[in-house]
Order: C-alpha cells, then structure tokens, then sequence
C-alpha cells in the first residue's frame, strides 16, 4: 500500500490537525502510531483507514496508492472533469445547482443583436 502515509499526513495537514489530534479522533491511538502510519513504518488496518478516513473526511480509495484506482474513460477525462471542478468550486462558494440553471437560462435568452 505504497504512499498511503503521504496521504494521510496531506489530508491531515489539509484539516490543521496535529498527530496527537487525529490520534484522539480516531480512536485513541498515540501520535507515535500516526507518525508511524505516515512514514508508513507500520500497514494500518481497513478498520483503521475506514477510521482515519471518516476523520479526514475522504474515501478510504484516497488514502490508497493511484494504482488502486480506477481511472474515468478518456471522454470523460475530456469533458466531463472541467464541469466537475466547475461545479465543486462553484459549490465551495455556496452556489446551488438550481441557482446556475437560473444563470444558464437567463444568459441563453438574451439576445444582444436584440437591441441594435
């Protein structure tokens, strides 16, 4: 399970917590085991990264190595992911779905040679 430490200190660091704190929340573990876990000196449980996941808020697949996931078709790599980050920034600033159907047909009813 190669790069699962780095990982979970990147998510860990991503959420401003300490060993010691991710070590509390999941489950009273020391901050020497998750510095193990991080310097991957010791294989966690699936128990353990369904843990340390839940706390971090990620799937157990983002703690994981990139040869244990599965890549999208090349179309969707294509098309598709540029209106996913659209959407997930989007979302990040409290914007609704409904709210860009709203924009989406507003801005396709006007008409700008409208007004010449």
């Amino acid at each position: 399970m190669e790069g699962f430490g780095k990982r979970i200190k990147q998510n860990r660091l991503l959420r401003n917590l300490t060993q010691e704190e991710l070590g509390t929340k999941v489950g009273g573990v020391s901050k020497s085991f998750i510095s193990k876990l991080e310097n991957e000196k010791v294989d966690p449980s699936l128990e353990m990264l369904n843990k340390i996941a839940s706390v971090l808020n990620v799937d157990v697949g983002d703690l994981l190595s990139n040869k244990y996931k599965i890549e999208p078709p090349e179309d969707a790599k294509k098309e598709g992911l540029k209106w996913l980050i659209i959407g997930e920034e989007l979302e990040k600033d409290g914007i609704t779905p409904e709210q860009v159907r709203q924009w989406a047909r507003i801005a396709t009813s006007f008409d700008p040679k409208k007004d010449e």
